[in-house]
């Protein structure tokens, strides 16, 4: 897994959970996100964000909440769908 996709889906999550007035401190890998204030919205943000920074796009099936729900999980299907571009 790449420290630097990592670092950069952390600073993501930071500015959008930022943009609603949460933020994030040390989180696991593996933790539940919505336990740090993701909801639909912040959602939605951050995919968006994701599709910026990486320049991957997400298909509709892979739209679902719960592939969202830990950094691995995010940081997976980036690194895929990235070096699958």
């Amino acid at each position: 897994m790449s420290a630097e996709i990592r670092e950069k889906v952390m600073d993501l999550l930071k500015d959008v959970l930022a943009e609603d007035g949460g933020e994030i401190g040390d989180i696991g890998p593996d933790e539940d996100l919505s336990a740090f204030g993701i909801n639909s919205m912040t959602f939605i943000r951050l995919v968006l964000a994701l599709e910026m920074e990486f320049g991957v796009s997400w298909g509709d099936d892979d739209l679902q909440y719960e592939n969202f729900l830990t950094l691995n999980n995010i940081i997976r299907y980036v690194e895929a769908t990235a070096s699958a571009v």
